[in-house]
């Protein structure tokens, strides 16, 4: 699966946790079976989404991430076990305990914090149409479609997801040409990723959370 060279490293690349080997592939359909089975097998996140976002929030280079175990640069650790390393960028210096608590907290966090970006891209019926649908709702922090309930997960103020009166933005940078990065004939290793995970991937020692 061609890609640009950075960005091949970093889908196609792993972290290792307490002698464990993990793709980055099979960290991803974690989270996007999570989501599928969240949504009652009604919709859920796209693989490509998930570490497109990952690959953004550390400029495809896993070795931040190897040392934060925080996938998308959450600033909160949403319940689950982290610290703050304070000589660290703000807003990038939440250091998760563990691999089981970073990526379950961003799982967590993604899925119902964010749950706009599953309705986007599933109600265009998915695939490439889909990726921009849910990219832009993650970029904007709503989406004007969404049929979902109101979220506070994570916080103690309440989003509606529907309109910029009551968005939720993740980052400060909005992943400017993400989409684009996605669906480029030139990132293979990315665009046949453009899926829900509806099957166990059985990642050693992340179990189901829903």
């Amino acid at each position: 699966m061609a890609c640009v060279t950075n960005i091949s490293n970093f889908v196609n690349g792993s972290i290792t946790y307490n002698g464990t080997r993990y793709d980055t592939i099979a960290l991803a359909k974690w989270v996007s079976y999570q989501s599928w089975r969240k949504s009652g097998g009604k919709n859920g996140l796209p693989v490509a989404l998930i570490i497109a976002q990952w690959g953004f929030e550390h400029g495809w280079d896993l070795a931040d991430l190897r040392s934060t175990l925080n996938p998308a640069f959450q600033r909160s650790a949403c319940g689950y076990s982290g610290t703050y390393d304070n000589s660290r960028p703000s807003g990038r210096n939440l250091v998760f305990s563990s691999l089981k608590d970073g990526f379950s907290a961003y799982a967590k966090l993604l899925i119902e914090g964010y749950m706009h970006v599953r309705y986007a891209y599933s109600d265009v019926g998915g695939n490439a149409k889909g990726i921009d649908e849910a990219v832009k709702a993650l970029k904007l922090g709503y989406y004007t479609k969404y049929s979902g309930p109101a979220t506070s997960y994570c916080s103690t103020q309440s989003f509606a997801l529907k309109s910029d009166a009551t968005k939720r933005i993740w980052a400060e940078d909005p992943y400017n040409g993400m989409e684009n990065t996605i669906k480029s004939s030139g990132n293979t290793c990315l665009n046949t990723l453009i899926y829900i995970q509806k099957t166990d991937p059985n990642v050693y020692g992340l179990t189901n959370l829903y």
